[in-house]
């Protein structure tokens, strides 16, 4: 077993974690060479430079991902990390581009999805390197940087370099995730009435990305026109609601803030949905506000529901688990109204036949459906050579059976052609709160996966079964 020799790289690996937690990388406008912004570039580079320093090959691919390769060999071996990150948001107790330490723990926008395990990936191909050992296979660590945002820069990575023979993408939790739900964004709209009652709702936003649940929703009413007792009801009502907050502005505005709790759009349950909160308010001064159509289709066909009962699409499968959707962004002005689902389904279910359903609900409603990303269910099956390998890896450092889980959650490992799955970083028993506020790793667990991450990759890169 030669996983421990990562553990001397410690305190490197910790400062490394920080360096690149307190670079924003959240997607923004591309420019020449730099396709999601200036940030992620940013972050990418640091990697490849750090990665150039410890001796290894790199390359950029046009700054849609990158790779260090050490070893040599017709077979590759992949592991896929990302260094893109979902917006901070609210609520946060550090600074979420700070990385202070704070009781063993790195807190930070990325720190566990997926910076913190980016730069053990780094350091566990450099332990391998520094023991001197012999690779009769190239090992590269792939750096990709649109992984929140639909993946297109591992389309572009493999349209260009080979599809590695085994990998793995430490995103998501140990043991083994050799399953992944099917994955839709789908944008409903519709156009709004032009002319309607002064009463009102003017504006509504909410959310930040489809993969998020929303932990916050704003909608301004109109109500010029409204009388004192009427207003003085809906402030009332407001108060008696610890999700809503109101104010009466300027020329006859009313302003409504709903509160919620962010956590990730694989399993709604994990967060608050402010957007729901803000619908169901709405449609509790409907007397005094008529109600919007559109708003009143998505609190009766989904509301506070995260399994896709009202829209029928209620699916389960008892190994895979239950259809998830989330009900991630909405927005309102004075042309169109539409909201971003992310649906994720049992990979036992048909996609098609779901989205089908999904559009003849929004049809009855006067609402089309749309989908502006998708991703096939991954499934490797359990006797696959690449299974045996991890397994043999995890068992031989934990001392347990290396378990094969289905999530809902979307990794790197669905562009691998089935080559690939899911393998940590995450141990149970720990929520490192991906994607919502105050976001870390534990310091002595991401060692410990240092420690499993950089034993599978000596897995598979012998030539032994």
């Amino acid at each position: 077993m030669i996983g421990e020799a990562i553990r001397r790289y410690e305190s490197e690996i910790v400062r490394h974690i920080q360096a690149l937690i307190r670079i924003r990388s959240v997607a923004a406008a591309g420019l020449p060479g730099k396709p999601y912004g200036e940030g992620i570039a940013g972050a990418l580079q640091y990697m490849l430079d750090l990665g150039a320093s410890m001796g290894f090959r790199t390359a950029n691919a046009d700054g849609y991902a990158g790779h260090v390769e050490y070893g040599e060999g017709d077979e590759l071996v992949g592991v896929l990390v990302h260094l893109d990150t979902v917006p901070e948001g609210d609520g946060w107790s550090y600074d979420p581009l700070g990385a202070e330490i704070h009781g063993g723990r790195i807190y930070g926008r990325g720190a566990s999805d997926d910076k913190g395990p980016a730069v053990v990936a780094l350091y566990a191909l450099k332990a391998i390197k520094d023991l001197g050992i012999s690779l009769h296979k190239r090992i590269r660590i792939i750096f990709g940087t649109n992984e929140e945002n639909g993946m297109t820069d591992m389309d572009h990575y493999f349209a260009k370099e080979p599809v590695p023979d085994y990998a793995f993408t430490p995103d998501a939790a140990y043991p083994i995730i050799h399953a992944e739900k099917g994955y839709y964004v789908i944008r409903l709209s519709r156009p709004r009435k032009q002319g309607g009652s002064p009463r009102t709702v003017l504006e509504m936003t909410g959310g930040v990305a489809p993969n998020v649940v929303p932990d916050r929703c704003r909608a301004i009413i109109d109500a010029a026109e409204a009388e004192a007792g009427e207003l003085e009801r809906i402030l009332l009502l407001s108060r008696e609601n610890p999700h809503i907050e109101a104010v009466l502005a300027e020329a006859g505005r009313l302003e409504l803030t709903a509160t919620g709790k962010s956590g990730h759009g694989s399993y709604p349950p994990s967060g608050i949905n402010a957007i729901s909160h803000m619908a169901e308010f709405l449609h509790s001064i409907g007397g005094i506000v008529p109600e919007d159509e559109f708003v009143a289709f998505i609190r009766s066909a989904i509301g506070f529901e995260a399994f896709g009962e009202s829209l029928g699409l209620a699916c389960s499968d008892p190994t895979h688990g239950r259809l998830t959707v989330n009900l991630a962004q909405i927005h309102l002005d004075g042309e169109t109204a539409e909201a971003i689902l992310n649906v994720r389904y049992p990979v036992t279910e048909d996609g098609d036949a779901l989205f089908a359903k999904l559009r003849r609900k929004a049809a009855d409603h006067g609402a089309e459906a749309e989908v502006t990303a998708y991703m096939e269910p991954l499934f490797v099956p359990p006797d696959h050579a690449l299974i045996r390998k991890l397994s043999r890896a995890y068992e031989a450092v934990t001392g347990e059976k290396a378990e094969l889980l289905s999530i809902g959650g979307g990794t790197y490992a669905r562009k691998l052609q089935n080559r690939g799955v899911a393998f940590g970083a995450g141990f149970r028993g720990t929520d490192t709160k991906a994607h919502q506020p105050d976001e870390f790793v534990n310091i002595e667990d991401m060692m410990l996966h240092g420690v499993i991450c950089t034993q599978a990759i000596y897995e598979l890169a012998r030539t032994d079964e």
